[in-house]
Order: C-alpha cells, then structure tokens, then sequence
C-alpha cells in the first residue's frame, strides 16, 4: 500500500510545528480506484476524537492539489468526515463514484446531487450542521442506484417519503433529534432492510414510534442507540420480516410492546448497557422459542 502524507497544503516536510495537522493519503496499487483520505495521528499514543476545521480545510486543499475531478475512474472516495468538496464552475462530474463518505453538505453539494454529478454512488454519508429537510434529500433523487445512506444531522424534519427512498435498503442516522413524523417516513419505505439510530449528543434525545400493520415491512436489523424511548408501539403486522434487534445504552419511559417479542421471524436480540428497569423487565422476559436474548452486562 502506497501512503502519502498531506500538510498545509503541502506535501509533508521532515519537521512540522507541534500540534501540525497531518493527513494521510492512501490507495493499494492493487485497487487503483480506491481513495482514503483522514487524519494521521501524531503519534501511536495520540488519536484525536475531535474533529479540527483546520483539518477540513486540509482536506478540501489536498483535493484540489490532487485534481479530485480529473480523476474519471475513481470509484471509491472516503474522507475523514465534514469535508467540502472543491466548488467547481464547470460540468465536471465523477461518473463512476460508487461509495462517496465524509461529505458535509452546502448548497454546492446539494446543487451537485441535484445535477446528476454522482450518477453511480450506491454508498453515500453526509454532514449536515442543520435539520435534515426535504430539499437536501429532494437534491439526492438523480441518484438512482443509492442503497446506503448514513447521515450526521440535527434534527430529521422530512414528513412525507421522497421518491428516491424506494432504492435504500440501509439507513444509519446519528441524530440530535428525530420527530415521530419522520420515523413514519422510514417506516413506509418498502426496500428498507437495515435501520440504525444513534443519538449524538450528551442528553438522549427523545424517540416516540408508533407502528402501524404496514409499518418496516422488510426490515430485517434494527438498531437503536443512545435515545430516550417515549413510545413504542405496534399494531398487528409491523415489523413482520425483523430478524435482529439490537437495543444499546437507551432509556424506556414504557417498555418495548409485547408485541415485538411475538414476531415469528425475530432470532437475536442483545441489549447492552441497559438501564434499571429495562434489565428488571428482561429478566422476567420469556421469548419465544427460536430467539436468543443477550443482556450485557449480565445481571
């Protein structure tokens, strides 16, 4: 594997001041196509979780310096997160991009989408600092072939489906906020097989479901993780294709409804971190033959 080193705008120099940004650069010969950009560590002891503006602006420089629109063949892009694509004035495009991560969202990457710039992306994650609406999702629908879409937002404002949805069959929110409308958009989407929703902040947002008989028909693996569960609901025939439940450090104000444990096709359920009266319950839970329930830590 071939690696480059990226700072200030510049290919890396032999000493750098402390606290330098360094980016690495990294393809394998062998897959020539393939592009990852992030943030090389100072040392092996130092691995930074906070995400530096400067290290953005690298990035969206080092972009540039590599002519990322030239480059016609590539089709896998990841970047280290909130990055802006290079503004470009033409009608340059990647045709073959398939995976494209780390992308923070301006109205010149909505513009792009709504372009058809990314005709071929099946992969997608975004960073939006604001609510996710329906303008930047309506911006996403020349992307015909979009199956994974992982978005980094505030607040999930959409009511009402948007045509490209039909293609996704996995969602990966990680959200401060997601209304009870919005969920009832996801939960109509007819190709929908992996659900994944992550709460970003300190303070567990609030998280109110309420399913109805046609509520995730094909979802298979659903997962929930730091949020504070209001409501959970299901009317006869929600969920009826769910085979994996993953529940991670949440709060129930009312507990998971019985019906959930009575679905036919459920076989694994882990509950990790559970709080008191979630653990309380589940010992007392008795699931139907097939499925296994793991609680860790175990009481």
């Amino acid at each position: 594997m071939l690696s480059m080193m990226f700072h200030d705008s510049k290919f890396m120099t032999p000493m750098l001041p402390r606290g330098a940004h360094l980016l690495r650069v990294r393809y394998k010969e062998n897959r020539p196509n393939h592009l990852r950009i992030d943030e090389q560590p100072r040392d092996k002891y130092s691995v930074s979780n906070h995400w530096n503006a400067d290290v953005a602006h690298n990035i969206v420089s080092l972009l540039k310096c590599l002519g990322i629109w030239k480059l016609q063949k590539l089709r896998h892009l990841y970047l280290d997160g909130r990055t802006y694509l290079p503004i470009t004035d033409n009608d340059a495009a990647l045709p073959n991009i398939q995976v494209l991560t780390g992308i923070a969202v301006n109205q010149g990457i909505e513009n792009l989408f709504a372009k058809g710039r990314f005709p071929n992306v099946r992969k997608l994650g975004l960073y939006s600092s604001r609510a996710l609406e329906s303008k930047l999702l309506s911006s996403l629908h020349p992307l015909c072939h979009l199956q994974t879409l992982k978005i980094y937002f505030d607040l999930f404002e959409v009511s009402s489906p948007i045509s490209f949805y039909s293609t996704l069959t996995k969602i990966t929110l990680l959200c401060a906020s997601l209304s009870p409308a919005g969920l009832g958009v996801l939960g109509s989407l007819t190709n929908l097989r992996i659900l994944k929703v992550r709460g970003v902040m300190d303070v567990r947002f609030q998280f109110t479901l309420d399913c109805n008989e046609s509520s995730f028909h094909q979802l298979e693996v659903f997962k929930i993780e730091k949020v504070d569960v209001l409501q959970w609901t299901m009317e006869k025939g929600a969920m009826p294709s769910l085979q994996r439940l993953v529940i991670e450090r949440c709060d129930f104000h009312i507990m998971p409804p019985k019906e959930l444990w009575c679905l036919t096709a459920l076989r694994d359920v882990e509950v990790l971190y559970p709080s008191q009266k979630l653990a309380k319950m589940l010992q007392k839970l008795r699931t139907r033959d097939g499925c296994k329930l793991h609680v860790y830590p175990p009481n």
